[in-house]
């Protein structure tokens, strides 16, 4: 288990600074395991022109409830 997973699971995380390459490499670390989830909240998302995305995340004490269909009323469809 990686650090930042115990981190995690021990809430001692205050925000998750993420960049997302758009690299396919197939292998590699996951930063968490199958089955277990961590409720996240993103705080905010930036775009750099070569395509990486610059993410913030904060645990999250009360995440939604419900799955697609309950999210999918909430879209704006306009």
């Amino acid at each position: 288990m990686s650090v930042v997973r115990q981190l995690l699971r021990a809430r001692l995380v205050d925000e998750l600074h993420l960049l997302i390459h758009p690299i396919v490499v197939g292998h590699g670390l996951r930063l968490f395991d199958d089955g277990e989830t961590i409720p996240l909240r993103l705080l905010s998302s930036d775009a750099f022109p070569a395509g990486v995305v610059y993410s913030i995340y904060a645990p999250d004490a009360a995440p939604p409830v419900g799955g697609y269909r309950e999210a999918a009323a909430h879209l704006d469809r306009g």
